[in-house]
């Protein structure tokens, strides 16, 4: 029997199978809502998994066995711009197996998500070089079997689609899964996830992802941060900021963080006349500029001419006191 806890598909009796737990799923990023496809995707694809292997084991992994499934691509159903194409069979990592006190095997699964298992269909969110793809996330499958979302296999299991349906129900609302089996006058096909897929932004991901790159409290006064000037703003473009009225006895700094599809920004700074031009890099982090005792004004400026680069955020704070400054 199926029952929904959350966004997971609690199954009771023991069949061969190691649920691992929902609670357990500890992903870099989201991969459920439209917004994570279209942020983390290279296509949107529907594949059919026609054969799986046993991978070679980690020893730090105990009786876990690895496993990749090979499957063939029937359609691309949304790709991100300047991705490089998608093969006509693609190979995936995927739950594989534990090994058994009497030598047998028991399927590996997570709460909630597909193994991706040979003979049948799936809509996926993957990215990758070449035949070698991977899901961005756990819940980047959607089964598919039939041409019908929520048909075929879950947690190892063949389930119906209204079965599918309770176990999405503690998903995002924008949720591709949730989407494609949401009870409407027609079902949903994929048509309308490509409608969807196209009409997300990423945007709000990436600027929040470069805001939470920013640090929180550098200052080592143990008094908050005193911020001269912060914002985010989306990329490609250009951010030219002008700040006034800082002290010119005080070090500051100029802390940028980037995160999107481009690989690098470049700022110009000037400072007490002068102006320096720097490329700094995105998705490493945050980089921390000096701006050292500046007289009036201090203006920065953060282009970046590659397409689908994301978005910035930036922060202009006073620099750390030495320990002397503290009257420690």
């Amino acid at each position: 029997m199926l029952t929904a806890v959350g966004c997971a598909v609690a199954i009771a009796d023991d069949d061969g199978r190691r649920l691992l737990s929902r609670s357990s799923y500890d992903p870099f990023h989201g991969s459920a809502a439209a917004q994570d496809w279209v942020a983390y995707s290279d296509h949107a694809a529907v594949i059919r998994v026609t054969r799986e292997a046993a991978a070679k084991p980690d020893p730090k992994d105990g009786d876990y066995i690895p496993r990749t499934v090979t499957a063939t691509v029937t359609k691309v159903v949304w790709s991100r711009p300047e991705a490089p194409p998608l093969p006509k069979e693609i190979t995936l990592e995927a739950k594989g197996w534990y090994t058994t006190l009497w030598g047998g095997r028991e399927k590996a699964a997570r709460e909630g998500a597909s193994r991706l298992e040979p003979g049948h269909t799936y809509v996926v969110g993957v990215t990758g070089t070449g035949s070698r793809q991977k899901l961005i996330g756990d819940d980047a499958a959607v089964p598919y079997d039939a041409a019908t979302f929520g048909r075929g296999e879950l947690e190892g299991r063949v389930i119906s689609p209204n079965a599918f349906r309770r176990a999405v129900r503690g998903m995002p609302e924008d949720a591709v899964a949730k989407f494609g089996v949401s009870e409407t006058y027609n079902s949903r096909t994929l048509r309308d996830v490509q409608r969807l897929l196209e009409g997300t932004s990423p945007l709000n991901i990436y600027r929040q992802a470069a805001l939470n790159s920013l640090y929180a409290d550098v200052n080592l006064d143990r008094k908050p941060d005193h911020h001269a000037d912060e914002g985010a703003g989306d990329l490609p473009g250009r951010f030219r900021r002008r700040v006034s009225a800082l002290d010119s006895g005080t070090d500051y700094f100029l802390s940028i963080a980037c995160f999107g599809r481009g690989s690098a920004i470049t700022l110009r700074l000037t400072v007490n006349g002068t102006t320096t031009t720097r490329q700094l890099p995105c998705n490493t982090g945050n980089e921390l500029v000096a701006v050292k005792q500046p007289r009036g004004e201090v203006m920065y400026e953060i282009t970046s001419a590659e397409p689908d680069a994301g978005a910035v955020a930036w922060n202009v704070s006073e620099a750390p006191r030495r320990v002397a400054d503290q009257g420690h």
